[in-house]
């Protein structure tokens, strides 16, 4: 039976046991004691179910916790993908916000392996204290390595020294400094492979981007970084990338700022390097906005093209060559 099916006779079976309790006399104490034990036991199949279908070894999963990076990224939270893949968690970027956006999409923190930072600044590592303080309690390891740009290293070690953690525990920084064409393996295991990337423009800005490797199928995580020029983005089935609408700028006559590619130039670079489905991660919560973005994208000459969501999952199954876009 799948997922929806088992999850439908838990309920109705549940439902039916609330309506016998009540017509017994669930208003005794046994009674609320018994409902209460029903329910729990619901909820924790109810994850349980939840969890094998997000780590199920037949796709590469994406869920967006949170979105936007520039100046109109909205109120919520910030950049955020969790990617589940090969039984294992990452976490690219942990902005404000994206601890309570995992907790709510029940993402169990137990399998995470890594935090993969893009950038070494706030908009991105806003939340990386509390995602520890989620995860530790369980995780079998109480050390969660945070791969990101050199900068990275002291902003971790502040992160430490706030919470008061000893050398066995805490946040662990790594940094894989990939050169401009020469990407860097930070995990492999179980037909996944996790590769750190950057360009020359990123290099000296200090970005990385990340690619995903399942067993055939590929996502490129750019940040605001300069992925259009980067040999990473090559044939993967999933580009997540920030860019800025001209045609928005143009509407509220203002200069774009400069921290993402242009739209035209974006969509002719993943022409170009047969990228399947581009996300476009910073029009966040504007509706108006997206909807530019994507007939801006469209209009340069990329036809499969999405705005991220929060609470969007990316599924992209083993089986075909397909990109499932849906609410997790």
């Amino acid at each position: 039976m799948n997922p929806i099916g088992t999850t439908s006779v838990a309920f109705v079976a549940l439902t039916a046991i609330f309506w016998g309790g009540w017509v017994v006399g669930s208003q005794t104490p046994e009674g609320q004691e018994a409902l209460a034990k029903a329910y729990e036991g619901f909820k924790v199949d109810l994850q349980a179910e939840h969890e094998a279908s997000l780590f199920a070894d037949d796709a590469l999963r994406a869920v967006v916790c949170g979105v936007g990076a520039g100046m109109r990224e909205g109120r919520g939270p910030k950049p955020c993908l969790a990617v589940a893949a090969g039984g294992r968690l990452f976490i690219v970027d942990a902005g404000s916000g994206a601890a309570d956006a995992l907790e709510t999409k029940g993402i169990p923190l137990s399998r995470l392996q890594a935090v993969l930072l893009t950038g070494a600044d706030q908009t991105r590592a806003g939340d990386l204290d509390e995602i520890w303080s989620f995860a530790a309690p369980q995780r079998n390891n109480a050390r969660l390595p945070v791969y990101g740009p050199a900068d990275s290293h002291r902003m971790i070690q502040g992160l430490n020294d706030a919470m008061g953690v000893g050398p066995a525990s805490g946040l662990e920084a790594w940094a894989p400094a990939p050169e401009p064409g020469k990407n860097v393996i930070v995990y492999e295991g179980d037909g996944l492979v996790v590769s750190a990337f950057t360009t020359a423009q990123d290099a000296y800005t200090g970005r990385v981007g990340y690619r995903f490797d399942y067993r055939g199928r590929s996502l490129v995580v750019a940040g605001d970084g300069r992925a259009e020029w980067a040999e990473a983005q090559l044939d993967a089935d999933v580009v997540l990338h920030g860019a800025d609408s001209t045609n928005f700028a143009r509407l509220h006559e203002t200069d774009t700022n400069g921290l993402f590619p242009g739209l035209a130039q974006l969509a002719e670079a993943a022409a170009k390097a047969n990228t399947g489905t581009l996300v476009l991660t910073n029009a966040s919560e504007n509706p108006i906005l997206a909807d530019m973005q994507v007939r801006e994208a469209r209009a340069s000459g990329v036809d499969d093209v999405v705005t991220a969501r929060l609470g969007m999952m990316l599924e992209l199954p083993l089986a075909s060559r397909e990109v499932n876009v849906r609410p997790l």
